[in-house]
């Protein structure tokens, strides 16, 4: 059954039954042009906070479609540990917006898009990148939306709340343990990816002093797009 985003729904409003939303123009849109659905026919849709809600068509509507939720529920893989990716946005926009539906895919939680010292693009589109994240979100049957953070220069990202299980992905000696041997099961993480032109040193001193560990994502040389992709995965298979 088709998927749809509506970001005010309230589990403790559902739960009583009964209640009605209305679902955004583009949501609309899609429903009743695309998929065609009528007055009556029951829908599931997610707030994006790890709910599933059912509910039945009470007014179908190009421009605001009536819903009518008659239920909630938690969806319960939502409550796995959760990553954040912090993460250097790319020269080529396309390609950091593609890592982002795909790790939204694969379930992680928050992506920060940090600005380094050797940095080729420091700013996105972030409108956009969250029109693609609900895409993704509800395409993979997801009831988790990314929190995006935008622009934060490298030194304020060691000042944000993050995770205690902390990664930098840097290979400076060749002698840094593999991500995928030292996650602690179970416990939220943040992966810190850097740009093209890789961390400079006093980048990697200052995230080692507020806690990161290096770690190596594997023998190769990876895009900045694969390292997150292949960081999310990791974490997904540790916590499987």
């Amino acid at each position: 059954m088709q998927l749809f985003y509506h970001p005010d729904l309230s589990p403790e409003l559902a739960s009583g039954g009964g209640y009605s939303v209305t679902l955004s123009e583009t949501e609309s849109l899609h429903a009743t042009r695309a998929l065609r659905i009528r007055n009556g026919d029951a829908i599931i849709l997610t707030d994006g906070n790890g709910f599933f809600y059912d509910g039945v068509i009470e007014h179908a509507d190009s421009r605001a479609t009536l819903v009518e939720v008659t239920s909630v529920r938690k969806d319960e893989r939502s409550y796995s540990p959760a990553l954040t990716l912090a993460i250097a946005p790319t020269k080529n926009p396309d390609r950091i917006e593609w890592l982002a539906e795909k790790i939204t895919e694969l379930g992680v939680a928050k992506i920060i898009l940090v600005r380094c010292e050797h940095s080729e693009k420091d700013r996105l589109n972030l409108d956009r990148l969250n029109r693609l994240l609900i895409s993704a979100m509800k395409q993979s049957n997801r009831s988790v939306l990314p929190a995006i953070q935008g622009n934060l220069p490298f030194a304020e990202l060691m000042k944000e709340g993050l995770p205690e299980q902390r990664f930098i992905a840097w290979c400076e000696t060749g002698e840094e343990a593999h991500i995928k041997h030292l996650f602690k099961l179970h416990c939220d993480t943040v992966i810190l990816i850097g740009p093209e032109g890789d961390f400079s040193k006093e980048e990697v001193d200052l995230a080692i002093e507020n806690g990161f560990k290096p770690v190596s994502l594997g023998s190769f040389r990876l895009r900045t797009e694969t390292a997150g992709l292949m960081a999310a995965a990791f974490f997904n298979n540790a916590n499987s």
